[in-house]
């Protein structure tokens, strides 16, 4: 590349010299302004021996000297020129390279927070998405419960109707006699929720909760007996022979689970 650009120059200085009459040379000694002339602007008085102004070249040897002056001075120029180009366009590439790398860095930049940007937007449709999940499903437990109390109120309803009716130990019927699991299961069989015959086995029947937690329509199991949760603390069931289809307090005695079935 250096080479080059010095052939380059040199070509340019030498082109300014090709069309210089043939038939005459001065070697001029100046600053660097004028380094051949062809002597059509030259005096007499100009021309003496030993002016350093400039000197007619006859002699073959001193043409040749004088050509010789010339080139180094040429060479010179040539390679100041050549190096104050070169140092241009090494500063004209640390430019550009300082551009290119502040231009990476500012894309690399904009890419992050487009990037950090879209995490945000996407947590946030999460968040958003998980909330709106568990409000749906707040709200489906809370129709649900209110759908399940209403059943259960309703059962409940249904089963004190027969408040006063007798009690029959293997009995089913609700109006001429039950036992406490005859009732319970008459009483659910007319929602259409079928249960098991027995108390020990309605004790596994449905899902179990806690009796803090227990809503009307809830079954208690006993040791050997189970009723219907009526709320307020009490249970409709079907006591024994001497008092029949009544009411009793919930904890009347031991509960081993309370079971939910709607």
């Amino acid at each position: 590349m250096r080479n080059k650009i010095k052939k380059v120059i040199l070509a340019a200085v030498i082109s300014t010299m090709v069309c210089a009459p043939a038939q005459g040379v001065w070697a001029v000694e100046t600053d660097g302004a004028e380094l051949f002339s062809d002597g059509s602007d030259i005096t007499d008085s100009d021309v003496t021996e030993g002016d350093a102004s400039g000197t007619e070249i006859t002699d073959p040897e001193d043409a040749t000297g004088s050509v010789s002056v010339f080139a180094s001075a040429l060479a010179k120029q040539t390679e100041e020129q050549t190096q104050e180009f070169m140092q241009k366009e090494e500063e004209a590439a640390q430019v550009r390279e300082e551009r290119r790398v502040e231009k990476a860095q500012k894309a690399s930049e904009k890419a992050e927070q487009e990037k950090a940007a879209a995490l945000e937007a996407i947590q946030q449709s999460v968040e958003e998405t998980k909330k709106k999940a568990a409000e749906e499903a707040a709200k489906q437990q809370e129709e649900q419960q209110t759908q399940a109390a209403q059943t259960g109120q309703a059962i409940v309803d249904y089963a004190c109707q027969f408040i006063g009716n007798p009690y029959v130990w293997g009995g089913t019927s609700l109006t001429n006699g039950a036992d406490c699991s005859g009732f319970v299961q008459s009483v659910y069989a007319h929602f259409g929720v079928n249960l098991p015959r027995t108390s020990s086995e309605m004790r596994s029947a449905g899902r179990g909760v806690s009796y803090s937690e227990a809503l009307p329509g809830d079954i208690i199991c006993y040791d050997g007996h189970v009723g219907i949760y009526m709320g307020d603390g009490q249970i409709v069931n079907a006591i024994n022979s001497r008092k029949g289809i009544g009411i009793l307090p919930a904890t009347y005695k031991g509960i081993l689970t309370v079971r939910r079935l709607l």
